[in-house]
């Protein structure tokens, strides 16, 4: 409404002398002079003081002034009011995700900021780069790619490949994994945290958006760093989760983590909190309803040992299980497998009673078959737009950008089959959102997913997405 006043208020002159300009004098030099043109200002002095000019002025501002158009104007004000436009079905607002760029709370950043001032800048930067190194080598270039990744119309993934083969070459660099003592989770927290808070906060995002309902009220940290995946769970459920466990194996990132929760607002400090450095193998477990593993599994020596520890945080999982890592070819090779050797679990165990103990997967993906891109030119992957705190910047010795976009690869998995639709069409009335968002919710598990970014074209658009049929 404001926005038609300010048309025919304040700018409304402005608007006479355009109109008049282009309907009395067809002269391009004129009507294309900039708005603070001097030229333009003083033509526009001399033509107020034209006596037909004045008179069209004049019938305008009684047009404008009588109590029809009032009337027209509050009538249209009253109907914006009471019917909101709706641009968007109830289907497509729960279907899109627009986060936009993820900002650390101030209270971390201002925690990271006390802690890493006491500590050398330089040899700060030294170490960062020696965790960039090791998480390329993890998660860069594998040899058995040159089998595996191949499609069958396109050939072999030659530009992923040879992108990360030419940089361990030129590099020289052999898979490996650092110890973090207290120098490495200094630089981890200046250097990596923010990278890794991002997209955790976008899955965990996407997660509570998906199943509305679902309050956990236990969270486990499977590699919990300086507590990364803790403090994005304290933020998205608005600090309503009562218990929290971290399992690192390095204890100067878990003293890190304590040191960081201490920085934490005392109204909103959390209360129930434990920090360890192995997962206890006792007979009764205590199961969590959610199991976060974020960029942890590229990090353990082989495959053995990874379907050991997932299996261990499949058994301690109580309801959901979200396994993170980079958005390399490496690193969805791992969430594949992962993916893959979780839903089979219960399969290969016939004593078990599938349809009670089942698992799908609730995101990405729109179904529980093998996944089309194992064995494809791409890998499925996605995409987070960061904000780099000035620590960040520094460590980073980046000094124009302060934005970074930090790739992931991902899944949610859920113990239980997945839901069926009751009927083959649900009805998504516009007019009443809020009644159809359970069946909203069910409806989401069918949905096709896209998996790269449309690409516009002259008279179309190009979709790539993955369907319930797995296709």
């Amino acid at each position: 409404m404001s926005s038609i006043f300010r048309f025919f208020g304040q700018r409304l002159p402005r608007f006479k002398y355009n109109a008049f300009i282009r309907h009395h004098y067809d002269n391009s030099s004129i009507t294309n002079f900039p708005t603070k043109s001097p030229i333009k200002e003083e033509y526009f002095d001399n033509l107020t003081k034209d006596k037909a000019f004045r008179q069209v002025l004049d019938d305008i501002n009684k047009v404008l002034s009588s109590a029809s158009i009032n009337d027209s104007l509050r009538k249209i004000e009253e109907y914006e009011e009471d019917n909101p436009y709706v641009r968007k079905s109830p289907a497509a607002i729960f279907g899109t995700k627009r986060i936009g760029w993820v900002i650390l709370p101030d209270w971390l950043n201002e925690a990271v900021l006390e802690i890493v001032k006491e500590h050398d800048k330089e040899m700060i930067k030294h170490d960062a780069n020696r965790i960039y190194q090791s998480l390329r080598s993890t998660t860069g270039y594998d040899p058995k790619f040159d089998v595996d990744f191949k499609d069958p119309i396109m050939g072999p993934c030659k530009s992923a490949r040879n992108a990360f083969k030419r940089f361990v070459l030129e590099n020289e660099v052999k898979p490996h994994v650092l110890e973090y003592g207290t120098r490495e989770a200094m630089a981890y927290i200046a250097g990596y945290l923010p990278i890794s808070y991002g997209p955790i906060f976008n899955v965990l995002t996407e997660l509570k958006s998906r199943i509305p309902d679902f309050s956990p009220q236990s969270v486990m940290d499977f590699g919990t760093g300086p507590g990364t995946a803790i403090w994005v769970s304290h933020n998205i459920w608005d600090k309503h989760v009562p218990n929290f466990l971290g399992i690192d194996i390095s204890e100067s990132m878990l003293r890190t983590a304590e040191k960081l929760l201490s920085f934490q607002p005392k109204e909103d400090r959390i209360k129930n909190i434990e920090f360890k450095r192995y997962l206890s193998y006792e007979p009764h477990q205590l199961k969590h309803d959610l199991v976060i593993s974020a960029f942890t599994l590229n990090e353990l020596p082989n495959d053995n040992i990874r379907e050991t520890v997932l299996e261990s945080l499949w058994n301690r999982t109580n309801d959901l299980l979200v396994l993170i890592e980079n958005g390399t070819p490496a690193g969805f090779k791992i969430i594949a497998e992962a993916r893959k050797r979780i839903l089979n679990i219960n399969k290969q165990n016939n004593e078990v009673d599938i349809t009670k103990h089942g698992a799908h997967v609730v995101a990405p993906c729109p179904h529980d078959g093998i996944c089309p891109l194992v064995k494809s030119r791409n890998w499925c992957h996605f995409s987070q737009r960061i904000n780099r705190p000035l620590y960040l910047m520094q460590t980073k010795n980046v000094k124009n950008h302060n934005f970074e976009d930090s790739k992931y690869c991902y899944v949610i998995l859920r113990k239980g089959q997945r839901p069926k639709l009751l009927t083959e069409f649900t009805s998504t009335n516009a007019d009443k959102p809020s009644d159809n968002k359970r069946d909203l919710t069910v409806e989401a598990y069918h949905w096709s997913r896209l998996v790269m970014p449309p690409m516009k074209r002259s008279a179309h658009v190009v979709l790539d997405y993955c369907s319930k049929t797995g296709k």
